[in-house]
């Protein structure tokens, strides 16, 4: 049965926190973890990024290296991923040059944005909109509609409060994540999940698959374990 892999990409400073908490100033990381970044998202049919995210950069992220072009090309895949903007409000300034890249839009959001939003016509001349759900965002039906348009490869890009939705949702398969070393600290800083948090006994376990330093930077691949082999990753006799 086909099936739809969602690749969680993620960098933050050695403390935990994905930007300073002043959010005006973007993290910042090296160019390997650029070039690992655009590696990763290059091989996704549809990249999932927060509103917030967007707003904060004002852009999509591009792939740009020419040999990575080359091969989504030869797997004949789009020159860019489709760009899906997941936005309960729908408060998107559409001056930001999101709306003039040249990349697929889509986004998604809830019945009530749709209904309360007046750049709801403005919007849908530039993005095809989606709602799933009246007030909280039905990953399973998004999942399903992601899946009747032939995507196979997803890759989100956060921030927090997407990270914890589709967690939540159990829709991530793996976490790739670059410890930075440096400290932002900041009892406000965003982290990398967010949301209401996770009780011990339901919080999603890992399982670390692979481990790669170059220099000062950490890259580290999990697994996210489902219900079937959580007693095995965590090594705890199942109650």
């Amino acid at each position: 049965m086909a099936s739809v892999q969602t690749t969680l990409i993620l960098g933050m400073s050695a403390d935990g926190k994905i930007n300073p908490e002043d959010t005006s100033k973007s993290a910042r990381f090296s160019a390997v973890d650029f070039a690992h970044l655009e590696y990763q998202t290059s091989l996704a049919d549809l990249i999932l990024v927060g509103a917030g995210t967007i707003r904060s950069e004002g852009r999509a992220f591009m792939i740009k290296n020419p040999e990575l072009l080359a091969a989504r090309k030869i797997r004949g895949q789009s020159p860019q991923p489709i760009t899906c903007l997941i936005s309960h409000s729908l408060d998107l300034p559409l001056t930001m040059p999101f709306f003039s890249q040249e990349v697929e839009r889509w986004i998604f959001t809830v019945q009530k944005s749709l209904e309360c939003s007046s750049d709801t016509v403005s919007l849908g001349k530039t993005c095809e909109l989606f709602s799933f759900g009246d007030t909280d965002l039905d990953w399973n039906r998004a999942y399903n509609l992601i899946l009747d348009r032939d995507i196979r490869k997803v890759v989100a890009l956060g921030g927090g409060s997407l990270t914890a939705s589709l967690l939540k949702a159990g829709r991530i398969d793996d976490w790739w994540l670059t410890v930075a070393p440096t400290i932002y600290g900041g009892k406000n800083a965003p982290t990398p999940v967010e949301g209401e948090g996770f009780i011990p006994e339901k919080a999603p376990l890992l399982e670390l698959i692979e481990t790669r330093q170059v220099g000062n930077e950490m890259y580290l691949h999990y697994r996210v374990l489902r219900a079937g082999n959580r007693e095995q990753g965590t090594g705890v006799e199942a109650s």
